[in-house]
């Protein structure tokens, strides 16, 4: 008795990687789809027959065009490949499914970049405006700062904090108008005549605390402002 036809074809490289001595019947046909010339039950000693597609024979050269695989006592034995010119070319994704692709890939690539990006660029830089108020305002709201933190006062000087919490994570210069220091002595940056340095912090999911100390803001210098950056809930989402 024979079973029904499949339009189904192993390409060559199914047929290197996934063809070995030993395999049944049904695990061949699992593997490749039913054969084009049926199949006999029991297939004990049968042979399977794969052909293409007439329309897939499109490269113009000698190459591969089918296979018979060969049972014996219900198990694959051995096969013969079928070469000819032209020869079989292996179907092509449709141009929609290749942009997809071809569009995945590069998002993927981007949101890979973006939590570098992310996870690189210093706090300091995203809340500038934040900073230069605190700093003109001489603010450290003890209450909001993570419970290790607690202990810095005016009278803290930066090495005090260093030696109780370790280096910061980054130094940073940050530019700010000259107005924001109430004619406070600063310094000068790459983009700026005014410039405060900011010792930062880093803590879980993009939060911070950024450590501002008095002018010239050297180790000796007590601190002057200080800046807690909370956990930020899109950062977190995106930098997991």
């Amino acid at each position: 008795m024979c079973c029904s036809r499949g339009n189904a074809f192993p390409s060559e490289e199914q047929l290197k990687s996934q063809l070995r001595e030993g395999l049944t019947p049904d695990q061949v046909a699992a593997l490749f789809g039913e054969p084009n010339n049926g199949r006999v039950q029991p297939c004990l000693n049968c042979t399977f027959t794969y052909i293409p597609p007439i329309a897939s024979l499109t490269v113009e050269k000698e190459g591969y065009t089918g296979v018979s695989i060969h049972f014996r006592d219900g198990s694959v034995h051995d096969w013969t490949v079928y070469t000819g010119n032209p020869s079989y070319a292996e179907p092509k994704a449709p141009p929609g499914f290749r942009f997809f692709l071809w569009a995945f890939g590069i998002a993927f690539a981007l949101g890979i970049a973006s939590k570098f990006l992310i996870r690189a660029t210093p706090v300091a830089a995203v809340v500038s405006d934040e900073l230069a108020q605190a700093f003109e305002r001489r603010e450290i709201r003890v209450e909001d700062l993570p419970s290790e933190f607690r202990f810095i006062t005016h009278e803290t000087t930066l090495q005090e904090v260093i030696d109780k919490l370790g280096k910061p994570s980054r130094t940073v210069k940050i530019p700010i108008s000259a107005e924001s220091g109430l004619g406070y002595a600063l310094v000068s940056s790459g983009t700026s005549d005014a410039a405060i340095v900011t010792f930062e912090y880093d803590l879980p999911y993009h939060a911070a605390v950024i450590v501002m100390p008095e002018f010239p803001f050297q180790i000796e210098n007590r601190i002057r402002a200080i800046l807690y950056r909370p956990i930020q809930t899109e950062l977190a989402e995106a930098t997991d």
